[in-house]
């Protein structure tokens, strides 16, 4: 119903964009996401388990810069007879970043600050790359909680790979995060993809790669604490039994000098594993794991802990970011609480994006309500659909997820594709949707509806990485002369977010029939638009068509306004829901 139908929309086929590629997106049956707090703000991580308990609960920790997200075939797996858990590491994925480059001491003591918030007493870790570094220094830290380790790489460098690697951290240091071409993309990944075996999947080799890129000008971090942090002298601080994993991932010779360093430990070469591995064979590291982490328990480790750095605590930002779970999946909300009286404010973002388009709105509408922001299904941190969604389908998600909230009543903000999944949200469920604001009506006549189909259209996931330098260029001819640079960057970033599900919401909103709909919208409409955004002539006309609503032009304000202009745009949306 209100949707366009035709044989030749214009928009890619589904099997162009999802398949196997969506596969390895999408978080697997048995992972959820969650939240806690460290000593830098909230840390994401995931997390998988059975009801049973009888198992020490194995914290995995990644490389960087990465995030929990390459973890999550192998916490699937694992999850079946204990407690697995991934956390991203401060400052990358979804956790919070520290203001300053922190040391590995650092990175442990705030994944202990998550261990002592989730109420954990004996754990197994087992950490990538960096993540070895800080499950070692963390095994140090707590030497009477951490009972075994098992680590992915311990690489001993000699003198000179010491230095080489101080001078590449100030190349890494000074690496833009807004290149000039996209071709920069283009080199990154040919050095990133030279590590995986020829047969890797594109979509796990993709995924991988856009997990390195979402730190930006903090990728450094990560680097800086890795290359200050010396296995040679911490290894044989270790009390706990060790198992190195040896694998031909760049570090194999690295690795091997490791072995004479282990005071209670042994090395296991691994020749045929390469970077990926840990997805790919997650039942066959599964079963390693096990081995090593269920054989018979050796002492208790009576080590003098090893003092944590003493770092002050970050401020608390007003902005909480929270996963519900919905029938369809976990959905990714940012909140901030207010009057528990008033009908909170939910507001959809438009596509490619995510809710984090709208922070500085719910900071400026926070306080007489409670006002929330929400990642669509396949965008930001929300679940991906199994199958490519129209309107009506996003409307169903956002309903699942008012149902799971419990509110009577609530008010909707919609931002171009946001627009429609409010507007269907409204007439599908009259009863739970009390006010409804639109930035932009998408009126479009017939020839408008062509001009728009395919223009955010899928760029297929190519060995050269092609896809990644063909999307920046996009942007930067899309948006070139009306945004700077670093709003089309961070535009680019959060496209990455939604992977093979990047252009679903384009293709959703373009075959949508708002002129249809809004007539029969009897709840009470704001639309608003600037005079400069491109969706101006169809939000005139589309403001011919409210039953029960306004339409208020702004002057000057340009594309984006919402994120841009949100002081300005404020006033007039408080006094629509609160009138």
């Amino acid at each position: 119903m209100n949707v366009v139908q035709s044989a030749a929309t214009g928009w890619p086929e589904d099997q162009e964009a999802s398949g196997d590629d969506l596969s390895w997106w999408s978080t697997p049956a048995g992972v959820t996401r969650a939240y806690g707090r460290c000593r830098f703000g909230q840390i994401h991580y995931r997390a998988a388990s059975v009801p049973r308990r009888d198992r020490v609960p194995l914290i995995c920790l990644h490389q960087s810069p990465s995030s929990g997200r390459a973890w999550e075939q192998l916490l699937a797996v694992m999850g079946r007879d204990r407690r697995a858990i991934a956390p991203d590491t401060p400052g990358f994925g979804d956790s919070d970043a520290p203001a300053e480059p922190p040391s590995i001491g650092a990175y442990a003591a705030a994944i202990g600050d998550l261990l002592d918030e989730l109420g954990l007493g004996i754990v197994d870790l087992l950490g990538d790359h960096t993540g070895s570094k800080i499950a070692v220094e963390l095994a140090q830290q707590r030497p009477r909680q951490v009972r075994r380790v098992v680590l992915h790489a311990a690489p001993i460098y000699d003198a000179q790979q010491v230095a080489a690697q101080q001078r590449l951290l100030v190349e890494k240091r000074t690496e833009s995060w807004k290149p000039a071409s996209g071709e920069h993309f283009r080199q990154r990944w040919a050095e990133f993809r030279r590590h995986y075996d020829a047969d890797a999947p594109f979509g796990l080799v993709d995924r991988d790669f856009c997990e390195t890129l979402r730190a930006r000008e903090r990728t450094w971090f990560g680097y800086h604490a890795a290359y200050n942090y010396s296995h040679a002298e911490n290894l044989p601080r270790l009390e706990q039994p060790v198992l190195v994993l040896c694998t031909n991932d760049g570090l194999w010779d690295e690795t091997q000098r490791a072995a004479r360093y282990l005071e209670n430990g042994r090395l296991l070469p691994l020749p045929d594993w390469r970077v990926g591995s840990i997805s790919r064979r997650a039942e066959e590291l599964a079963a390693i794991l096990r081995q090593f982490l269920d054989g018979p328990a050796g002492e208790s480790s009576q080590a003098t802990p090893k003092v944590a750095p003493s770092l002050p605590v970050s401020g608390r930002s007003a902005i909480e970011r929270r996963f519900i779970m919905t029938p369809r999946g976990q959905m990714h909300v940012r909140v901030i609480a207010g009057n528990p009286a008033a009908p909170p404010l939910l507001c959809f973002h438009m596509s490619p994006r995510s809710g984090h388009y709208f922070e500085a709105l719910l900071h400026e509408l926070a306080g007489p309500r409670t006002v929330m922001a929400v990642d669509s299904p396949g965008y930001g941190e929300s679940f991906k659909p199994a199958v490519r969604p129209d309107i009506a389908d996003y409307a169903e998600a956002m309903i699942g997820l008012l149902q799971a909230l419990g509110h009577p009543k609530v008010d909707l903000l919609g931002d171009h594709t946001g627009v429609k999944t409010a507007i269907e949200t409204a007439y599908r469920r009259r009863d739970l949707v009390r006010r409804v604001v639109m930035n932009t009506a998408g009126v479009y006549s017939a020839e408008e509806q062509r001009g728009w189909q395919g223009r955010m259209g899928s760029i297929p996931v190519q060995e050269d990485g092609g896809h990644i330098a063909q999307l920046w260029d996009r942007y930067q001819n899309l948006n070139r002369g009306k945004l700077d640079q670093d709003q089309i960057a961070f535009r680019f970033y959060e496209t990455l977010r939604a992977g093979p599900c990047t252009w679903w919401g384009p293709r959703a909103a373009n075959l949508y029939l708002l002129g249809e709909v809004l007539p029969h919208i009897e709840n009470e409409l704001l639309l608003v638009c600037s005079d400069q955004d491109s969706l101006i002539e169809p939000s005139r006309r589309g403001a011919k068509l409210l039953k029960n609503g306004r339409y208020v032009e702004f002057a000057g304000y340009g594309n984006s306004m919402f994120e841009y202009r949100a002081k300005d745009c404020a006033p007039t949306i408080a006094a629509f829901l609160a009138a």
